[in-house]
């Protein structure tokens, strides 16, 4: 027998399938928050840094230093020289991204453009709505 709907069900239902078959409201785009590619945008700042570490190494076999999950202002803004945010110390830690992929995205974002840290994402990215998901959600 399946759940009964309600209205976290659905939210959360509305959001998964947003978040992988129209983000921004794109079709066929999936995880842009998860990724910088060309825009000014930065994964941060992360205020849970040190919790999300801890939950982080208490679920993987592998463990984890704070630089392999994060990046600070020193090396962010070397990075990207020339994007406004990452040039702010405000928004940092950010998640550290794989920089060997063009579309830049977060080091825990899987192959199937889902997190692979969903169930303890850091605080950022749990209460992260883009403005397309926003507007749905208030349809509900």
């Amino acid at each position: 027998m399946s759940e009964p709907l309600n209205q976290e069900t659905i939210k959360n239902e509305v959001t998964h399938y947003t978040c992988q078959k129209k983000c921004y409201g794109h079709v066929d785009n999936a995880a842009s928050c998860c990724k910088v590619g060309d825009r000014d945008w930065i994964i941060g700042p992360i205020r849970d840094a040190e919790e999300f570490l801890q939950r982080l190494n208490e679920k993987s076999e592998v463990k984890y230093e704070y630089n392999d999950v994060f990046i600070e202002h020193e090396e962010g803004s070397r990075l990207f020289p020339n994007k406004e945010t990452w040039q702010n110390p405000d928004h940092y830690p950010a998640l550290r991204l794989r920089m060997n992929e063009l579309d830049l995205p977060c080091r825990f974002l899987t192959e199937k453009q889902e997190c692979g840290v969903y169930e303890i994402r850091p605080q950022t990215c749990r209460q992260y709505v883009c403005e397309h998901l926003g507007k749905l959600l208030e349809m509900l």
